[in-house]
């Protein structure tokens, strides 16, 4: 599956997008919990916003090998 990064999250992590082999029974939550083994916790707050193929997608989104999946970071306004 494609995963694609944006703003802020896209800048601390250094890249934009990379490539993930969906695991049997893979959901957001456990494609999450893989990320923050790779990348940190700190990155993957419990409040990120994530979609799948371009729809608002929760942790027990079941995902597959020819899913989109993007993560948008928590927006902070003053």
């Amino acid at each position: 599956m494609n995963i694609l990064y944006f703003a802020s999250l896209k800048e601390a992590l250094q890249v934009s997008s990379e490539t993930v082999t969906a695991s049997p029974n893979m959901t957001v939550n456990k494609l999450k919990q893989q990320l923050i083994e790779h990348y940190g916790e700190q990155h993957f707050p419990n409040n990120i916003l994530c979609a799948v193929n371009h729809e608002i997608a929760n942790n027990l989104t079941q995902l597959n090998n020819n899913d989109e999946v993007a993560f948008y970071p928590p927006v902070t306004g003053g």
